[in-house]
């Protein structure tokens, strides 16, 4: 009876949330029918990866494929899913890539209570709007368009951070809740190794509490999440530093000299800004490099290339085709199209930042010490330094070495506290609709309908 009341009440709103969620379904199963996952980001790499456990029963080497050194739980993951759909007939590839659709479903699951419940301001609308946006970002749709490890390892991240603040970690007497949360941890970290991000997060919020309060429960809790990620992890990283005689390393794949930090040549493009990416050349690869102008371009559109039709545009006459600095072909429209969605991206990417320095400053201002909104923004910062940092050692924008992907958990909650900002400094309704909805229903008017041309 309450959820009938509930729906009565709240019609408009629910009438919304489902045609949001059948905007989520049709762009991810057209892009599963549309695109080759073999030509994705490294899609041809994870595939080989399943093949040899699915063929030979065992992790692949080097040899068979060059993400050999990534982490085995994904794979696993895709192995039973693999099983399922052979049980039920489906055998194609596009059965595989459709496991990170569940993924995605439940990413947004997670970016709704999210946006609900962790800043305690409980506004429905604002959580429909995060689910909105990552319903049709490109970044989004990408990850669920093909074989990879990254969407769950993304949503594991943002499903930590979610669960730190539910579960009350900072609480006494949430032993068990703390093993359970450390056991998600670990799993997190057989996806990839960038869930340290979370790891590292919790533990300076633990050791600063554990400072301040001097209690003795905080100390049993970083210990439990320590000897349980640890043990966990330990057949793995013992295999890794036997087969590849590295432990800790997130790319063991890239043969370029890695760089100083302090004198990376990547400093001069963190400065730099390309006005080229709005101008006349929005693909990869436009000179002058530029770190913020591809990170941009990467979370709207397709500024790798890599999701485009390859079939239908290759078959196409020279004169309807363009070739770009990777060697793929594109259309004039597809160009053309890019071009727009970057200069929408780049007024998001404006709006977000004035609203997250908005909540900064407002939530300085309070001078109130939120223990949960710290590992928050430990989360989000770390995100974003560890992207840096690898760009630092490895500047090569050229060889895809900076992805908007590899921070995706940060969107939501960069989104999370910009948008808490402009629902509260904007007070007429139109207004803030126009400045926090306004743009995505562009962005969808203008990028989706050509991608479905394709």
């Amino acid at each position: 009876m309450k959820i009938i009341k509930y729906f009565k009440k709240n019609w408009f709103f629910c009438f919304l949330f489902l045609v949001v969620v059948i905007i989520f379904f049709v762009l991810r199963f057209h892009n599963i029918r549309i695109y080759n996952t073999w030509w994705a980001d490294d899609g041809g790499g994870h595939i080989q990866y399943e093949q040899t456990i699915l063929q030979s029963h065992r992790l692949p080497t080097p040899v068979e494929t060059y993400l050999s050194w990534h982490e085995p739980g994904f794979y696993f993951l895709l192995a039973g899913w693999v099983g399922v759909g052979q049980r039920l007939g489906f055998t194609s590839i596009d059965w595989w890539a459709s496991l990170n659709i569940v993924v995605n479903l439940f990413f947004l699951v997670v970016i709704c209570f999210l946006s609900y419940f962790y800043l305690e301001i409980k506004n429905q609308w604002l959580a429909l709007l995060n689910v909105f946006i990552f319903s049709i970002l490109f970044v989004s749709v990408k990850l669920s368009a093909y074989v990879n490890n990254e969407l769950l390892n993304q949503t594991l991240i943002l499903l930590l951070i979610f669960l730190f603040y539910r579960w009350r970690l900072l609480a006494p007497q949430k032993n068990k809740m703390v093993l359970f949360w450390s056991l998600i941890l670990g799993l997190a970290l057989l996806i990839k190794l960038t869930s340290f991000i979370v790891l590292a997060a919790a533990l300076i919020i633990w050791l600063v509490e554990l400072i301040r309060q001097k209690k003795k429960f905080l100390f049993y809790y970083l210990a439990i999440c320590l000897v349980v990620v640890g043990t966990l992890n330990f057949p793995w990283l013992f295999y890794k530093n036997q087969h590849f005689g590295q432990t800790f390393s997130i790319n063991l794949y890239e043969t370029l000299p890695k760089q100083n930090v302090i004198t990376s040549e990547a400093w001069h493009y963190f400065f730099n800004f390309n006005y080229h990416f709005v101008i006349d050349r929005p693909y990869w690869f436009s000179l002058p490099h530029s770190y913020w102008t591809v990170l941009i371009s990467d979370t709207f559109g397709d500024y790798y290339n890599l999701f485009n039709n390859v079939d239908r545009i290759n078959a196409l006459p020279d004169n309807q085709k363009i070739l770009i600095d990777n060697g793929r072909f594109t259309t004039p429209q597809l160009w053309g199209t890019l071009l727009w969605t970057n200069r929408v991206g780049l007024v998001v990417y404006l709006i977000w930042l004035v609203g997250l320095i908005g909540w900064l400053i407002g939530w300085w201002r309070q001078k109130k010490y939120q223990p949960y909104i710290i590992f928050l923004l430990l989360a989000l910062f770390g995100g974003w330094a560890a992207l840096l940092f690898n760009n630092l050692r490895l500047p090569y924008l050229e060889r895809g070495v900076l992805k908007a992907h590899f921070i995706y958990f940060t969107f939501p909650i960069l989104t999370l506290l910009s948008y808490a900002w402009w629902f509260k400094a904007i007070k007429n309704k139109w207004l803030l609709i126009l400045i926090t909805v306004g743009p995505f229903l562009a962005y969808l008017i203008i990028a989706w309908p050509m991608l479905f041309m394709q």
